[in-house]
């Protein structure tokens, strides 16, 4: 390993997250990885990665770099201001750094969350099959202020690569997401099943376990115990506030609040990239 990047200045929350932890669920960890795997993944396949790499994950930006070496780099997620050296650099489009050039990732204007992604990827101890930061479980590597990320010194595309502009995707203030319903779905009053497909709900805040949205108090029929069920990245739980929680990659593996919905994975993307009072509106799936 090779010190690619100096942490020169700390913004809302960053972590190191690869394709995610792998076959513990069982054990109570979580897979996290990459909150919007579109976007990381688009990382991916512009640097030519044949295997997914690890990238830094940026929320709302706030973060500044010094390159300790020459390379190249590729900046996908939410449209961001992005410098090196004070100029204006292009998302979705490989550039390169020379050594002591500075990067600046400036607030996120559309989306809340930016990768980082070096050719080959940045590296760190593997723990568990993974080196996706999580820090309840005290897996991976935590990064602050004068922390250095490492990585492969890689020699340089022969041409530059990016996603063609039609096809880079777009982070609306409204999105509408499709969901199956959840094993709890009946518990709930039919006037708050029915407020709970066709009213919007507004995104109020959360981090990489969860996101709290807040509509029409939704009612159960009526109060009762049920089991601990399991959960996954999407699950949505209701607890007895009646505003629902849309389980993140970090969320734990078994929740016992009611679960009324799990969100399509293909819609995961859109409601990681939600920002706060975005709304939301849920489509039901029927399987």
């Amino acid at each position: 390993m090779e010190p690619l990047l100096l942490v020169t200045k700390l913004g809302v929350y960053g972590s190191l997250q690869d394709k995610g932890r792998f076959g513990y669920r069982a054990f109570g960890i979580p897979l996290s990885g990459p909150m919007d795997y579109r976007s990381y993944q688009a990382a991916q396949r512009i640097l030519q990665h044949h295997h997914d790499q690890t990238s830094f994950e940026m929320f709302v930006g706030g973060f500044e770099f010094e390159a300790l070496a020459d390379g190249v780099y590729v900046l996908t997620g939410g449209h961001s201001t992005c410098l090196v050296n004070h100029v204006p650099i292009e998302m979705w489009k490989t550039f390169h750094l020379t050594r002591g050039d500075r990067l600046s990732i400036k607030g996120v204007h559309q989306g809340s969350i930016v990768y980082l992604t070096p050719l080959g990827g940045f590296r760190t101890n593997d723990e568990l099959g993974s080196q996706s930061y999580l820090p309840l479980g005290n897996l991976g590597t935590c990064i602050t202020k004068g922390s250095i990320l490492y990585g492969q010194v890689s020699a340089s595309l022969k041409y530059n690569r990016g996603l063609y502009a039609p096809y880079r995707p777009g982070f609306d203030s409204s999105i509408t997401v499709r969901l199956f319903k959840g094993p709890h779905f009946h518990l709930f009053a039919e006037e708050s099943q029915r407020q709970f497909l066709q009213d919007p709900f507004q995104f109020i805040g959360g981090n990489r376990m969860g996101y709290y949205i807040k509509g029409p108090t939704l009612q159960f029929q009526e109060m009762k115990d049920i089991l601990s069920e399991a959960t996954q990245f999407g699950t949505i739980q209701v607890p007895q506030s009646g505003n629902p929680i849309i389980l993140m990659a970090d969320a734990q593996t078994v929740g016992g609040y009611p679960i009324i919905a799990t969100v399509h994975e293909e819609d995961l993307h859109k409601v990681a990239q939600m920002r706060m009072f975005n709304t939301i509106h849920f489509v039901l799936e029927e399987p």
